[in-house]
């Protein structure tokens, strides 16, 4: 059933027009030598939930290389999610595949500094995500007040006031623990 979801979802990837066509490059720094862009692969499970075992089997599947094999074979190396296992970047079918932006990938969660992204003290480590819980509500606020001034019911200077306000408030709150 999965290798079926997974050629129904991307068939005949690796032959699209653009292929070989297109690079990578990191995002642009001003005063760091890198930005530290990245993103995260996070799994939960609701305490609330009817089958927490068989969530916990899922979870340990599609984290795992076995899920790694399977989109490799399936639908190509280039299509196994960068960044989720180290042990990815050690696979010679996923090297070769993925060449065009695997190393930039790996040299880019190797290099990333999560308890000194920038050019300034942080209250919390983190980079593009804060692990803190008012993270998800603030970017969820900063959303309502972008959408506000994409919609023309505030200027896009308010509405980035606002945002800014929203931050430093959580900022002081956090620092003050």
């Amino acid at each position: 059933m999965v290798r079926r979801h997974l050629r129904r979802r991307l068939p005949g990837v690796g032959e699209l027009p653009v292929k070989g066509k297109i690079g990578y490059a990191p995002a642009p720094v001003e005063k760091t030598e890198s930005s530290g862009w990245l993103y995260t692969w996070a799994w939960g499970i609701q305490k609330a939930s009817r089958n927490p075992d068989k969530a916990w089997k899922f979870v340990s599947w599609a984290s795992g290389k076995e899920y790694e094999e399977l989109v490799g074979e399936e639908i190509g190396w280039s299509n196994v999610p960068a960044g989720k296992r180290a042990s990815t970047y050690e696979n010679p079918a996923y090297r070769e595949e993925a060449a065009a932006f695997q190393e930039m990938t790996r040299e880019a969660i190797e290099s990333a500094r999560p308890n000194d992204p920038g050019v300034q003290p942080r209250p919390a480590p983190g980079i593009q995500f804060v692990g803190i819980p008012e993270f998800t509500d603030l970017g969820t606020r900063v959303s309502r007040e972008i959408s506000a001034a994409v919609a023309g019911r505030q200027s896009v200077e308010s509405a980035l006031d606002k945002s800014q306000q929203l931050a430093e408030q959580i900022s002081e709150e956090y620092e003050g623990r």
